[in-house]
């Protein structure tokens, strides 16, 4: 008895924590470890958005550690939805529930509701670069994605959101050559 009531409440568990973000994936233009001034090219597709009470994909916020600098996007994803608008890339920007977003694509509805994400399902796929910050420390080189459903930003209120947590793309630390300096004299 103990056993199957552990399993419904499992099940139950699971299934009222759903995730909306599945099959991600990326490539990095090589794989690191990076030293000052090594510039990168990220690729990252999100292979299923699930519209959890009908919650559309809004957002795709790029995280990066303090050791990268120059990000430049240069893909966007493409709309594959029914309804018009497009991804912008946004450096800032403040939905209506407060979340601050950026920088990243986010979705410009222009068939409905501007504050409303897309209606695609997957799969959406974007590059962006970064450069090895000039640094003589080892700084953080952590790269990260979030994506956020329309729900979570304020623009649609049916019920659960997603709050699918960032996926890791990259972990690590600026690669410090060694100083080499010449033999000291002393006379």
């Amino acid at each position: 008895m103990k056993q199957i009531l552990f399993i419904l409440l499992l099940c139950f568990g699971l299934s009222a924590s759903s995730q909306c973000v599945s099959n991600q994936s990326f490539t990095l233009s090589s794989p690191g470890p990076y030293s000052p001034g090594d510039v990168i090219a990220v690729d990252y597709t999100l292979g299923t958005f699930t519209q959890l009470n009908i919650n559309w994909i809004i957002a795709f916020q790029i995280n990066l550690g303090a050791g990268w600098t120059n990000l430049i996007p240069l893909i966007a994803p493409v709309n594959t939805s029914t309804q018009s608008g497009f991804w912008l890339w946004d450096n800032q920007h403040t939905f209506p529930s407060g979340l601050n977003f950026g920088p990243g694509w986010r979705f410009v509805n222009t068939g409905f509701n501007p504050d409303w994400g897309s209606s695609s399902t997957g799969p959406l796929t974007m590059r962006f670069r970064v450069t090895v910050n000039q640094t003589c420390t080892a700084d953080d080189l952590s790269i990260s994605m979030n994506v956020f459903g329309d729900c979570l930003t304020g623009g649609w209120n049916n019920g659960a959101c997603c709050a699918d947590p960032a996926y890791n793309i990259y972990n690590g630390v600026v690669q410090i050559p060694p100083i080499i300096t010449s033999n000291i004299n002393h006379y």
